[in-house]
């Protein structure tokens, strides 16, 4: 009998574990990581089983894919969105033409046109300019962010939302649940929901909802929508510099967000108000709920210079890992010059191989990174890719003047990727992301302006110095690179 009772909790943890083997198998993931998962789940008892609940599947569920595509197809139908034309330098140009078909394919958003993009890094002007759209509004507002924190500008900028509810506005704020933590324990939310204002958690944290998902999956979008007719879309977290996390030593955080008027902000409407249907109401979506939305047809598409641009969604709820498709595209598709700007740099085997290729063909290849990072164990993870870059002649350059937020890719002088996505795989696979992928040289050389302003406070990494570094920082730098996904 005492045999009998012993392998009880042995026969429970093998059967666990050839459920979830049979889930790997059929998830089709890399080989490594594979290998991997069957280690811990038959290696470490009742361990493996817990992690691979915990951590093992980065996405949020067939149903809240499809529920998504069919969300995105509805508003693009109701907006009545009509593609436009790529630019001539890009329209002749394959490779760019065949990028935009993929995004298309894999998000319904097709190239449109933004009016006059402006781009921000100053956050005073930044936020004065969003109040100034949020008192303008006279139909909708929606803010959907990573971090809000009420603090010090922020206010300003929550007391415009309070006030367009007052007076009539529909409003939203979709904040993830995780990074706003500050808003959601402060009197903002009791205060803006007597005004009126819609208040949702994103991606709640809960033990519950870890039996059913991947507890540490993010919405990572930065997104400010006014009337369906101006939007704002980039790295700027809601939250004043000046004041978010300055006990870190890591000095203000350094940012840049774009304002857009035109067509290209039904896409960033789209966005908007199906990741707040989807956190607010679930996957049971019906007519009622869409019928309560201020959602109509434009019926002005605006004035200024037309910009093609798409908007690309990313993230565990979509089929593909589209934002990571089209970042190895674009390196790939490099002749001139590259620059990437990214506070998280901690390349996969696909991207380095990537950047060193365009390295070895010829093309300038330069990297700006943040010399200190919030987080130490990010910090020595994202220096392990360092050594063979540089070997590669990609020329590493480290920003001084405070954390460097901005996350922007330039290839050429025809294509930007602008917004949300850091070059690792938590904003690959885990986060939900949103970045502009933009058609236009006008634009593209004020980027390389922009971001080339940070190099006076910037230093490249000599080759042979790095090479000296402790032998403790590269083991360490290894190790911590295999936690690079829950960093």
């Amino acid at each position: 009998m005492i045999p009998l009772l012993s392998s009880i909790p042995f026969i429970v943890h093998f059967s666990l574990s050839v459920l979830a083997a049979v889930r790997l198998l059929y998830r089709k993931l890399e080989v490594n990581t594979t290998l991997a998962w069957l280690f811990l789940l038959f290696g470490l008892p009742v361990v493996g089983v817990v992690l691979y609940v915990l951590f093992g599947d980065h996405r949020l569920g067939q149903r809240r894919m499809k529920m998504g595509e069919r969300l995105r197809s509805f508003f693009m139908q109701v907006f009545n969105v009509q593609e436009a034309s790529l630019p001539p330098n890009v329209a002749g140009t394959p490779r760019y033409e065949a990028l935009s078909r993929s995004i298309l394919a894999d998000s319904g958003f097709p190239v449109l046109a933004g009016l006059s993009p402006q781009f921000f890094t100053d956050a005073g002007e930044l936020y004065a300019v969003m109040q100034a759209d949020i008192d303008a509004a006279q139909e909708s507002i929606c803010l959907e962010f990573y971090i809000l924190d009420p603090a010090g500008q922020v206010a300003n900028v929550l007391a415009a939302v309070e006030r367009a509810a007052q007076r009539g506005v529909d409003c939203k704020i979709l904040a993830d649940d995780f990074g706003s933590k500050p808003f959601f324990r402060s009197h903002w939310p009791k205060r803006l929901r007597k005004a009126g204002v819609q208040i949702v958690r994103s991606l709640r944290v809960n033990l519950f909802s870890s039996f059913f998902r991947r507890s540490d999956l993010r919405n990572h979008r930065k997104l400010l929508v006014c009337d369906q007719r101006v939007g704002y879309v980039g790295s700027y977290n809601l939250a004043d510099p000046k004041l978010f996390k300055a006990n870190r030593g890591v000095g203000q955080w350094v940012d840049m967000m774009m304002r857009v008027e035109g067509p290209v902000v039904d896409a960033l409407t789209s966005v908007c108000l199906s990741d707040y249907l989807l956190d607010n109401v679930g996957y049971q979506i019906s007519r009622a709920d869409l019928n309560a939305l201020p959602i109509a047809r434009c019926a002005e598409a605006g004035e200024g210079i037309p910009v093609s641009m798409q908007v690309l969604p990313s993230g565990p709820e979509m089929r593909n890992s589209t934002i990571y498709e089209v970042l190895v595209s674009a390196i790939f598709s490099a002749q001139k010059r590259l620059r990437i700007v990214s506070p998280y740099f901690i390349p996969d085997p696909a991207v380095q191989l990537a950047l060193v290729s365009a390295a070895k063909r010829g093309v300038e290849v330069e990297i700006i990174v943040p010399e200190r990072l919030d987080s130490r164990l990010a910090q020595f993870a994202s220096q392990s890719s360092y050594r063979e870059l540089l070997r590669a002649g990609v020329r590493l350059i480290r920003y001084r003047g405070g954390l460097l937020h901005t996350k922007l890719v330039l290839v050429d002088d025809e294509v930007s990727l602008f917004g949300t996505v850091n070059i690792d795989m938590r904003s690959f696979f885990l986060n939900l992301e949103l970045t502009m992928v933009i058609y236009d040289a006008a634009t593209s050389a004020a980027l390389w302006e922009h971001s080339g302003s940070y190099l006076p406070d910037s230093v490249p990494l000599d080759p042979e110095s790095w090479a000296k570094r402790p032998e403790w920082h590269q083991f360490l730098e290894n190790i911590l690179r295999l936690a690079s996904p829950i960093l």
